[in-house]
């Protein structure tokens, strides 16, 4: 939990008002940081698995990697392993990234209105506790 609270800080800490859209989904809880309450409208996200997490991009594959650090290999979405605090502050271009995703959307780091939103999905969770 604490390596999500160290990227979600880090993430906010480029677009302060974005709106987060908290996804309850059938394998981790993902943070979504998006210019509206629609988790469609995201621009990253942040998924906070048993062990580890990961900040994911909703259109990394078109997003510029010039660390080469963005995993995946989708259509759309790319994503970074991060499995302690530690590693998220080892990672100093983690704002440049996000810059970079906010630009690629069309948006500016005022994005959002800092509204919450919660959503879940039906069924059954395949994580631990799910």
């Amino acid at each position: 939990m604490e390596v999500v609270l160290r990227l979600r800080e880090r993430v906010l800490g480029v677009v302060p008002d974005a709106d987060e859209v908290v996804w309850d989904a059938a394998n981790a809880v993902s943070l979504v940081l998006a210019r509206s309450s629609r988790w469609q409208d995201g621009v990253c996200h942040i998924a906070g698995y048993a062990r580890h997490a990961n900040l994911g991009f909703n259109e990394g594959a078109s997003l510029d990697d010039p660390l080469g650090v963005l995993e995946g290999a989708g259509k759309h979405i790319r994503h970074v392993t991060f499995a302690s605090p530690a590693a998220v502050d080892a990672a100093p271009w983690i704002e440049e990234y996000v810059r970079a995703a906010v630009a690629q959307a069309g948006e500016s780091e005022q994005m959002g209105d800092r509204g919450t939103t919660v959503r879940s999905t039906e069924g059954a969770k395949r994580r631990p506790g799910g």
